[in-house]
């Protein structure tokens, strides 16, 4: 395996790993935490929740609600 091909695989795996960790965030028992009282998720609290990025968090939401 070549430097540049593990590097695609590591980052395959970090998106996945970020993926899960942001939409188990958003169904678990504490959902309603991150929900602002307009109905919006919270970015800033998810991101310290799940230690990521704000625009990490926000691309896995944007993915999750078109889906």
């Amino acid at each position: 395996m070549t430097r540049a091909e593990s590097a695609r695989r590591n980052t395959k795996a970090r998106e996945r790993r970020s993926r899960q960790l942001v939409v188990s965030a958003i169904t678990g028992m504490y959902q309603d935490e991150f929900k602002k009282p307009t109905g919006k998720w919270n970015i800033k609290a998810l991101s310290d929740f799940t230690h990521l990025h704000r625009d990490t968090v926000s691309k896995h939401l944007r993915i999750y609600e078109e889906k």
